[in-house]
C-alpha cells in the first residue's frame, strides 16, 4: 500500500491517522465487489469499476470538504470519464460505456443515456461526462488505469421473448445488457457501502446466519411430524411434497407446481427450493407474495421452522430500509441483535430465507437508485419462488418474464411459479424454454381436491336478495369486489355472528375476528362473513357454503378454497352472482375484463369450472384480449436497446419511474386497536431504538391511497409520533372495531397488492 495523502472518509474530532485512505477505500471495495461479482459472472467489470468508482476524491477540493469546508465537489464523474477516455475507438468502448453508467449513478443513481445535445446539469450520462471538474490527477500516484481488465465480450444470452401470441419472437439484446448493468451496478453500489460501514462504524452483526444444508435438516425435521398421515387429504398432500423434493436434482431452470387449494403449496414450495439449492449450490430461497394481507403468515411459518435469524420479511408495511438508524446494539440483547441483523440483511438480502411481495422484488429489479439495488447480486444464484403466479400485471408481462429469463438464463438462479390457477407463461418464451411441472399429475389432483360445486346464478341479485339469502344460512361467507360494497351489505345483515373482513382492519384485529370465525365454524355456531378479496388468499378457513361476486375465475378458485377446504362433506356449493348493487357496478378494469372472460367460462366449461383445462381457457382468451403492447404498456424493454455500433443506449431512470405495478402509492397509519399498540406508540416519543419498536407495530398498521391519506391528515385524524411515523389520533370515530379503520365516504380500493 502506498503512504496516502487522499483520504475518502473522515472520522468527527478524529486525527487524519485515523482516516480512510481513499487507497485503501478503492482497493477494499474492488476486492469486495469482484467477490460479489463471482455469483453475477461479472467478477472482472465490478472488481475494475469498483477500483476507479471514487477517482474524483483525489482532487484538493474533495479533500478540503473532508476538512470541513462546505464546497460541492462531483466526485462520481471522474472514473466515467477516464474510463471512456481510455477505450475511445476500442472495441471494448462499449463495455467502458457501460461501466460508466454504473460509476456514475454510484450514489445518485443509474442515469438515462440522454442525447449528444444535453447540456451539462441535465443528469444523463452525456450530460455527466461534460461536467467540468475539478483537477483529479493526481490519482495517477496511486492508481494505475492500464491494469484495468475488461472482458473481450459478453458473456450472456440475449433475451427473446414472444411477441405474437407464440407465432414469433422478438431479440432485447439490450434489455440484457441492461440488466447485466445492473448487476455490476449492485456488486458496486453494495461494496462501496459495507467497505465504508466498517470503517465508520466497524464491524457490524451481518451474516452468521445458518447454511442451507443445515436449514434442509431442519425443515427435514419438521416434516417429519407429517410422515405418518392418516387423512386422505394428508396422505395426498404428503404424495406432492415427496414428489417435490424428489424433483430437487433437476438442474437449474424454470419450474411451475401446479397445484389446487388446500394441496400444501407453501411447504411442498420450499421443500423443492431448499433441496434443489443444496443440491445446485444455490445461496438462499426468496419466496415472493403478491398480498401483505398473508405475507405474515407464510413468513411466521417459515420463522417457526427456520428461527426468526434467517428469516427476512421485507415488504411495504415493514420495509426496514426505509428508517436511518444509528441505533447502539446491546449485545447481551438477543433479540436485539437478531432485529440489527434483519435490519442490515434488508439492505442487500444478505440472509438464506425472504420473504417478500412482488412489488417489492420487481420494482427492486427495476429501480435505479443505489438503495434498492444493493440486493440485485444476492437474487443470482437464488431459489425464487412466485406464489399465485396469476397476480402477476398483464401490462408488465414483457418485462417481468424478461427479468425472470435473466436471472434464469444469464444468472444461475431457479424460478417456481406456484399457483392453483397456472397462467401458461410459456406463451411469452421461445419454444426452448420448457417449464418443469413439480406437481405429480395436476389434473388428477384437481379431481382429488375437487370438494366444491360451482353454480352460476343466471339472474342477477339486489342487496336485498343476497342478503336474505345469507340470513337464511347458519354458516356461510360472501366474497364482493369492492369495501364500499363488503361495507354496505355487512350493516344489513340480522342477529350475532356476523363478521366483516378488509384490508381496513390492521392485521391484529383481522387475526382477532379470524380466530372467532374459526371457534364458530368448528363448534357450529352462527357465523356469516361478508369480506373483499382479502379473504380467497392464505385464510385457513373452511365453511360449508359461500357467495362469490362474478371476477376473474383465479379469484373464484381462490374462493372455491374456503369451501369444504378439509373435504368433511363430499360436496359443498359455491354461488357465483353478478351484483344489482350501485356499489359493485364500478368495478377496477383489471376485474371487469377478468368478469367478462370468466362468463364465457362458467358458460363453456359449467361441469368443471375449476379444473386445469377451464383454468388454460381462462388465461388464453384473457391474454387474447389483449394486444401485443398491452404485456408491455409502458415500453420498458424499449428503454434499453444497442446502437448499431452495438453502444448500450439505456433509459434507467425513465424506466425505473414507469415501472409501477401499482399505480396509486399507499401510505400506512399505525392503528392504537388495544393497549399494547398504545403503549408502543407512546414509546416511539422516545425510544432510541425505533426499530425494535416499529417491528412490534407492523400487526397494527392500515395502508391507504395517499388521498384518503390527505383526507385524513388534513382533518386532523391523523397525527405524526416523533415526527416522522403516522398515527391514528383516536380510535373513536374513525376506526371501528367491527370494519375497521373509517375513510371520508368510505372510499374503495384495494391496498392490499402493495
Amino acid at each position: 500500500m502506498t503512504d496516502a495523502k487522499f483520504y475518502a472518509h473522515s472520522k468527527n474530532g478524529e486525527p487524519k491517522t485515523n482516516w480512510q485512505s481513499l487507497y485503501d477505500h478503492l482497493s477494499g471495495t474492488s476486492r469486495l465487489a469482484e467477490c460479489f461479482g463471482l455469483d453475477t459472472g461479472t467478477a472482472v467489470l465490478s472488481k475494475s469499476v469498483a477500483l476507479i468508482h471514487d477517482l474524483g476524491k483525489f482532487s484538493l477540493e474533495f479533500q478540503q470538504r473532508l476538512d470541513g469546508k462546505r464546497n460541492p465537489v462531483d466526485h462520481s464523474t471522474a472514473g466515467a470519464k477516464e474510463l471512456l477516455s481510455l477505450f475511445k475507438g476500442t472495441e471494448k468502448e462499449p463495455l467502458a460505456l457501460l461501466m460508466a453508467y454504473c460509476i456514475l449513478g454510484h450514489h445518485s443513481g443509474l442515469p438515462d443515456y440522454g442525447d449528444i445535445t444535453d447540456l451539462p446539469g441535465e443528469g444523463s450520462l452525456q450530460s455527466r461526462i461534460k461536467t467540468k471538474l475539478f483537477d483529479y490527477s493526481r490519482y495517477k500516484a496511486e492508481i494505475d488505469l492500464s491494469t484495468l481488465q475488461l472482458p473481450q465480450g459478453l458473456d450472456i444470452y440475449p433475451l427473446q421473448l414472444n411477441s405474437e401470441q407464440g407465432k414469433s419472437f422478438r431479440s432485447f439484446p439490450g434489455f440484457s445488457v441492461s440488466f447485466l448493468t445492473r448487476m455490476v451496478y449492485s456488486t458496486l453500489v453494495d461494496a462501496d457501502f459495507l467497505d465504508t460501514e466498517q470503517f465508520v462504524q466497524g464491524v457490524k452483526p451481518r451474516g452468521e446466519h445458518d447454511s442451507i444444508d443445515s436449514l434442509c435438516r431442519k425443515l427435514d425435521a419438521y416434516l417429519n411430524r407429517f410422515k405418518n398421515p392418516e387423512t386422505a387429504i394428508n396422505i395426498k398432500r404428503s404424495e406432492t411434497l415427496k414428489n417435490c423434493m424428489s424433483m430437487a436434482d433437476r438442474p437449474p431452470g424454470f419450474f411451475k407446481l401446479t397445484l389446487p387449494t388446500g394441496g400444501g403449496k407453501t411447504l411442498a414450495s420450499m421443500a423443492f427450493a431448499l433441496h434443489h439449492a443444496k443440491t445446485h449450490g444455490l445461496k438462499r430461497v426468496i419466496y415472493v407474495i403478491p398480498f401483505t394481507t398473508i405475507i405474515e403468515q407464510n413468513a411466521g411459518i417459515f420463522k417457526e421452522i427456520f428461527g426468526e435469524e434467517n428469516v427476512l420479511e421485507h415488504h411495504s408495511n415493514f420495509d426496514w430500509g426505509k428508517q436511518e438508524s444509528n441505533e447502539p446494539i446491546n449485545s447481551d440483547d438477543r433479540t436485539w441483535n437478531v432485529i440489527s441483523k434483519l435490519r442490515l440483511a434488508a439492505e442487500n438480502w444478505d440472509i438464506p430465507i425472504v420473504v417478500t411481495t412482488n412489488v417489492q422484488f420487481f420494482e427492486s429489479l427495476f429501480a435505479n437508485r443505489s438503495s434498492r439495488c444493493r440486493k440485485l447480486h444476492n437474487i443470482a444464484k437464488s431459489v425464487v419462488i412466485f406464489d399465485e403466479a396469476q397476480m402477476i400485471p398483464g401490462e408488465f408481462i414483457y418485462p417481468v418474464m424478461g427479468a425472470v429469463w435473466e436471472l434464469v438464463s444469464n444468472y444461475g438462479a431457479s424460478t417456481v411459479f406456484c399457483t392453483a390457477t397456472q397462467p401458461n407463461l410459456e406463451r411469452f418464451f421461445p419454444e426452448t424454454v420448457k417449464f418443469t411441472e413439480l406437481a405429480p399429475e395436476p389434473e388428477k389432483l384437481f379431481s382429488f381436491y375437487k370438494r366444491v360445486r360451482i353454480t352460476h346464478l343466471e339472474q342477477r341479485l339486489t342487496d336485498d336478495d343476497l342478503v336474505s339469502r345469507l340470513n337464511a344460512l347458519k354458516q356461510v361467507f360472501c366474497i364482493v369486489n369492492t369495501r364500499k360494497h363488503a361495507s354496505g351489505l355487512f350493516q344489513m345483515l340480522e342477529g350475532e355472528g356476523n363478521f366483516h373482513l378488509s384490508t381496513l382492519m390492521c392485521p391484529a384485529h383481522r387475526k382477532l375476528v379470524l380466530a372467532e370465525i374459526r371457534d364458530r365454524l368448528q363448534s357450529g355456531q352462527k357465523c356469516r362473513v361478508i369480506s373483499t378479496s382479502v379473504m380467497e388468499a392464505g385464510i385457513d378457513v373452511d365453511f360449508p357454503i359461500g357467495y362469490r361476486a362474478l371476477s376473474g375465475l383465479d379469484s373464484i378458485n381462490q374462493a372455491a378454497g374456503r369451501v369444504n377446504r378439509n373435504m368433511r362433506q363430499p360436496m359443498a356449493d359455491m354461488f357465483i352472482f353478478e351484483s344489482d348493487s350501485d356499489l359493485e357496478r364500478n368495478t377496477p378494469r383489471f376485474i371487469a375484463r377478468g368478469v367478462e372472460v370468466t362468463r364465457s367460462i362458467l358458460r363453456d366449461f359449467s361441469d368443471e369450472p375449476i379444473s386445469i383445462p377451464a383454468v388454460h381457457a381462462f388465461f388464453e382468451r384473457l391474454y387474447s384480449l389483449k394486444d401485443i403492447g398491452e404485456f408491455d404498456s409502458h415500453k420498458i424493454l424499449d428503454r434499453f436497446r444497442l446502437d448499431r455500433k452495438g453502444f448500450p443506449i439505456l433509459e434507467f431512470a425513465t424506466a425505473a419511474e414507469e415501472f409501477r405495478l401499482i399505480d396509486d402509492v399507499t401510505i400506512p397509519i399505525i392503528i392504537p386497536f388495544d393497549t399494547k399498540a398504545q403503549n408502543l406508540i407512546n414509546e416511539l416519543e422516545m425510544t432510541t431504538e425505533p426499530m425494535k419498536v416499529l417491528r412490534q407495530l407492523q400487526p397494527y398498521s392500515v395502508s391507504i391511497y395517499k388521498k384518503e391519506f390527505e383526507t385524513l391528515e388534513n382533518g386532523g385524524v391523523v397525527g405524526l409520533k416523533a415526527n416522522v411515523y403516522s398515527v391514528l389520533n383516536e380510535m373513536e370515530g374513525y376506526y371501528d372495531r367491527q370494519c375497521g379503520l373509517i375513510l371520508p365516504n368510505n372510499g374503495s380500493g384495494n391496498a392490499q397488492f402493495f
